[in-house]
């Protein structure tokens, strides 16, 4: 087809073509793909700007979490610092009274309270999953939680009074020590009306200026006291008993289990060897009752301790007994409550714990008509009536005035939370003087003060190292990792070695001894329930000795075993053949017998250990050899009775003997005051022992244990793991006899 155009005129002499086809389109190019480095740059912008979204987000999360949590703490420690989940009457509070200070009580629940020297993290309360977990919750606070937790209150304005419920007992021991730190930080609140330069030691004037105030009050509710119970709530200005109730004070108990019979009965014969008569520890082996030198330690000591505790409740009491009336207490049996309040050592009986009923009193007065309540004689009038309805007219009453209640756990975790705050205004101070720009953003959004007052460069710390427990090879690494971090600090000026142990192994107390001669700082003991025997060991370097009147120490001496099963073997049928290449080297096979050879070299390895043991404490009291073998020989002394014949410095407890070391070694007013071990985290916790899984592992192993196994061999081989563990040499430092136990089967 052919295609012609026909051309026109348009008028103005130009020829323009009429049906003219136009032009074809040309395709459009494809774009060029961006190069990987402009990729890259676009991915890393884009990243960059998420990045910096996420962050804002994180900071702004923070700083909003930081000014909740300091409004949570103000808002407590200022006056609204009720339990209300134990109030169910009249939860709610009116606006106008919001901001107001509140009259409160703190809840101390011994009933089911859990006092320790060391927790190994803050963790514990996983460990109660299980069937159980419905039940009585359990409490754990570390013995110096709880004094910090009582000092604390006694200086809140809010808290007005202490209330303890023993419940019908404390369902968990409490060591002596401990309780005469918890009993001094009482009669610290009971005293709140002084102010206290030293608050962990006896009253004495000495220590106490007046400041302004009227004392507060503090009371003790139980349905029965046993005597040690009873040492702990008589520090109380109030002791109430349950009508029906009873105190069982009968004196210090010493109790301890002999095995001879045992061993001898499956042919088991234990060698020891020990310097010093009154190294009693191994007997349990050895003898079938108490040895003359054991009876007259343990006589002594209970002696000292029960004069100690009760003097210290004759104080408390304000009571005049003689020591026949002493004995006739003892000799007598349980005392009814109508008993006890005749002899003044409690204060009233009710059938039930009256902390609630109070309560709820204290509020309706409070909330009375004003026309019916016009002065504080009516007011006082209308609130002993009320108390007089329900429980009878009693003067323990008459000065409590709180009308709210609040939780140990909620004080302590306020206060956990306070000093948390505290820690990132320190920070957040010191960040702020790096400029003046961070300075002004940090102050208006409220995170450092306006005109903050510059901190040191350098805080002068106290570090305090906690022994807690029979002296081992894992005790004694975590100890040594501890003293050697440090070592290095140089803001840490001095040492507080705490111990809470019966002592252990000789080898792992000689490690950390050694570890503390050159830490090269000065160290002060402060000793807890226990500081015997290997305990007492790594304590001779310290400068000077804190003890507490009923804490137990001293214990110089050494002992070692030698287990002999041949006889057990034989009986079983079981022969044991060897070729030693020296004289010793099957010594200490449990299946071979005692040789001469044997028991010369253990004698002298024992001789060579005790003679050390005294030279170290004769070096470190300044004292003679001689002048220490009168006092050694494996004795056991309280506190009391250690200072008496210079074993320990001073009586007190951790915070006198940290107060001692910020005093001594420190110039400066503000001191950091660091505890070490340090406690496990979150993923110390998952991946250790004390794991959830570590935990299932133990619950096996205690139903496979406790199962019905009537296989005979199965009996033998679970025996034979057992002493496979005796092939070692056991030279110990040590009071306890659970302690020696464990070391020999190997449970360190």
């Amino acid at each position: 087809m052919v295609s012609t155009n026909v051309v026109t005129n348009d008028g103005n002499g130009n020829a323009s073509p009429e049906n003219k086809t136009p032009p074809q389109q040309m395709a459009p190019k494809k774009p060029t793909p961006p190069s990987f480095a402009l990729r890259a740059r676009n991915f890393a912008a884009k990243s960059l700007r998420f990045g910096s979204t996420v962050v804002g987000i994180a900071v702004a999360a923070n700083v909003a979490s930081h000014i909740y949590e300091l409004n949570q703490v103000d808002t407590f420690f200022s006056g609204n610092n009720t339990d209300s989940s134990n109030d169910k009457e009249g939860a709610q509070t009116d606006d106008k009274s919001k901001g107001k200070s509140k009259k409160s009580v703190l809840v101390l629940p011994f009933s089911n309270l859990k006092v320790v020297e060391r927790r190994s993290g803050d963790f514990d309360d996983l460990k109660r999953l299980g069937p159980d977990r419905d039940k009585q919750p359990t409490i754990v606070l570390e013995a110096k939680e709880l004094v910090k937790i009582i000092h604390t209150a006694a200086s809140d304005p809010n808290i007005t009074a202490l209330h303890a419920d023993f419940g019908e007992g404390m369902r968990f021991p409490c060591g002596l020590g401990h309780m005469e730190e918890i009993r001094n930080a009482i009669r610290v609140f009971n005293e709140s009306h002084r102010r206290h330069r030293d608050p962990n030691t006896q009253h004495n004037p000495v220590f106490a200026m007046q400041r302004n105030g009227d004392p507060k009050q503090s009371y003790a509710f139980g349905h029965s006291f046993q005597w040690n119970e009873y040492f702990l709530a008589s520090s109380f200005t109030h002791v109430h008993l349950q009508s029906r109730g009873a105190l069982h004070l009968f004196g210090v108990t010493a109790s301890n289990t002999f095995l001879r019979s045992a061993l001898d009965k499956y042919g088991i014969k234990a060698h020891v060897f020990k310097h010093g008569d009154y190294k009693t520890a191994p007997n349990m082996f050895t003898e079938d009752k108490y040895s003359k030198p054991h009876l007259e330690a343990v006589k002594s000591m209970t002696a000292s301790l029960n004069n100690t505790m009760f003097s210290c409740i004759e104080k408390a009491r304000d009571l005049n007994f003689d020591s026949v009336m002493r004995k006739s207490m003892f000799d007598y049996g349980s005392l009814s409550a109508a008993n006890g309040a005749d002899l003044g050592l409690i204060d009233a009986m009710f059938p039930v714990d009256p902390l609630l009923s109070l309560l709820h009193a204290n509020k309706e007065v409070a909330a009375g008509d004003k026309e019916k309540v016009e002065d504080g004689k009516d007011l006082i009038k209308a609130k002993k009536a009320k108390l007089e309805e329900i429980f009878g007219l009693n003067k323990s009453f008459d000065k409590f005035v709180a009308t709210e209640q609040v939780s140990l756990v909620k004080y302590h975790e306020m206060m956990k939370k306070k000093a948390k705050l505290e820690e990132r205004r320190k920070y957040f101070t010191k960040l702020a003087e790096s400029s003046t720009a961070v300075s002004l953003i940090l102050s208006t959004i409220g995170l450092a003060p306006r005109e903050a007052k510059l901190l040191p460069s350098k805080v002068e710390k106290v570090a305090v190292v906690t022994v807690d427990g029979s002296i081992g090879s894992s005790l004694s690494y975590e100890i040594i990792e501890s003293l050697r971090k440090i070592r290095t600090d140089d803001d840490v000026k001095c040492l507080v070695l705490r111990v809470n142990s019966p002592g252990g192994s000789v080898t792992s107390s000689e490690a950390i001894l050694e570890e503390l001669k050159i830490l090269e700082k000065p160290i002060i003991c402060s000793m807890s329930n226990y500081a015997a025997s290997g305990g007492y060991y790594i304590s001779t370097s310290c400068e000077k000795m804190f003890a507490n009147p009923t804490t137990i120490t001293g214990s110089i001496g050494v002992f070692g075993i030698k287990l002999d099963a041949s006889k057990w073997a034989k009986d079983y049928g079981i022969r044991t053949d060897y070729y030693p290449h020296g004289s010793h080297a099957a010594s200490l096979n449990p299946l071979v017998p005692l040789t001469p050879r044997t028991k010369g070299n253990i004698t002298r390895l024992i001789a060579g250990h005790y003679d050390y043991f005294k030279n170290i404490v004769a070096n470190g009291r300044s004292m003679s050899v001689d002048e220490v073998e009168q006092v050694a020989q494996g004795r056991v002394w309280t506190g009391e009775q250690a200072k008496e014949v210079g074993l320990v410095d001073r009586l007190g407890g951790l915070d006198r003997a940290v107060s001692y070391a910020k005093s001594t070694h420190t110039k400066s007013e503000s001191v950091d005051v660091e505890y070490w071990p340090r406690k496990k985290g979150f993923w110390d916790f998952i991946s250790g022992k004390e794991s959830l899984a570590g935990i299932i592992s133990e619950a096996v192993a205690l139903v496979k244990n406790s199962s019905d196994e009537t296989d005979s061999i199965v009996h033998l081989f679970n025996e034979m793991s057992e002493l496979k563990f005796a092939e070692r040499p056991h030279f110990m430092l040590t009071m306890d006899e659970k302690t020696a136990l464990d070391l020999i089967l190997g449970r360190d």
